[in-house]
């Protein structure tokens, strides 16, 4: 191959990348919300094989995850995850996992990271169910907050941290749950 056309070669695979790389930067970034955002229903199995209903978290802030054993940026999060459940669970907060992997693996690493909040099992067709919250670039981790009237509050694309928790969860969970809201933890 001649010199230039390696030249012309590389320098469009340092474009590509160049791209690739602020794609992926923006997608780090919180997402605004619109007030009207639907929200779709989650129906998945735990992982007792147990059916799991959004309805059952009905009147708490939910954290809904998005992740996978085999993403790298994912299992880092989990920590932060564990740690907001523990902090937060007794004041309304329900972190939920949505792994996007098979069961064996998921049972095993929860088990493993000891994790304190529900993890239901969607496979590959997680990715359709986190484009219903708004993950339009189909990446994980992925995230979103729910006020306890069930309307998205925060959506993040990448890893989240105990600083951005901090600043979504206690607002949020300061408001005040309507009579009748069942607000059992997990």
């Amino acid at each position: 191959m001649n010199r230039i056309l390696r030249w012309v070669l590389l320098g469009l695979l340092g474009m590509g990348a160049a791209v690739i790389g602020i794609e992926v930067w923006r997608g780090t970034q919180t997402a605004p919300v619109s007030e009207s955002a639907e929200v779709p229903v989650i129906a998945l199995p735990d992982l007792d094989g147990r059916q799991r209903d959004s309805a059952e978290w009905q009147g708490r802030v939910v954290l809904v995850n998005f992740w996978a054993t085999w993403c790298a940026p994912c299992v880092r999060e989990v920590p932060e995850l564990v740690a907001a459940q523990r902090r937060w669970g007794d004041q309304g907060l329900q972190v939920v996992g949505i792994a996007l992997d098979q069961g064996e693996p998921v049972h095993a690493f929860a088990k493993r990271m000891a994790i304190n909040y529900p993890v239901l099992i969607a496979g590959m067709a997680g990715f359709d169910l986190s484009q219903g919250f708004g993950n339009d670039i189909l990446s994980i981790p992925f995230t979103v907050v729910l006020d306890r009237t069930g309307r998205i509050r925060h959506r993040h694309l990448g890893v989240v941290t105990s600083a951005e928790l901090g600043q979504w969860l206690p607002p949020l969970l300061a408001e005040p749950v309507a009579p009748g809201i069942n607000r059992k933890a997990e």
